[in-house]
């Protein structure tokens, strides 16, 4: 049997936390070069949800980013739990994040590639529509605040950078694509 190029001729693992596992790979990319060492992240599945209420409003959530050193602005989500279905995962963030509840199945955006150059988990991304308050039991997340946008400014904030998680901003355009909503801001 022929071998097929490029291919993988060994991958160490090490474990950097619960979350994360480095993979060192090398790389055979035709006979003739030598084998390259590329690195690459396995982690948990993301998984996250654009949820929209009958008026329009929709909750995004606030919180602090070590990564970044800032507070960013995003779409409720998560890691997903090993054997959860992706849209369960969706529906339990959107709630234990916001306080939202789904009305319905979410709709399923798609499954997506976060970096195809270093990440090997998958982003999975929902829209659904919501109750259109905060269910009275729920009990914010720490460190998490909920923050009910209009689509002006959500619209508003992606065009100035506030918001601007770029796997988040394709979710919104994805939503938009497939007819969740439409971006309607004369009617705001």
């Amino acid at each position: 049997m022929a071998t097929v190029y490029p291919h993988i001729i060994s991958c160490d693992e090490s474990r950097l936390s619960d979350w994360v596992l480095l993979k060192s790979k090398e790389v055979v990319r035709s006979p003739e070069k030598a084998p390259e060492k590329y690195h690459s992240f396995a982690q948990a599945d993301y998984v996250s949800v654009f949820a929209m209420t009958s008026d329009g409003r929709i909750p995004l959530v606030r919180q602090y980013r070590p990564a970044l050193e800032r507070y960013t602005l995003e779409l409720p989500g998560g890691l997903r739990d090993k054997d959860e279905a992706p849209e369960v995962c969706a529906l339990r963030e959107l709630y234990e994040e916001t306080g939202f509840q789904a009305i319905g199945m979410p709709i399923d955006l798609g499954r997506f590639a976060p970096d195809t150059g270093r990440l090997e988990n998958n982003l999975w991304g929902f829209a659904v529509k919501t109750t259109e308050e905060v269910n009275a039991a729920w009990n914010s997340e720490s460190g998490v605040e909920t923050i009910i946008a209009s689509r002006a400014q959500l619209h508003k904030w992606l065009i100035n950078g506030e918001f601007n998680h770029a796997l988040h901003i394709a979710l919104i355009a994805m939503a938009q694509l497939r007819g969740f909503f439409k971006w309607d801001l004369a009617d705001e």
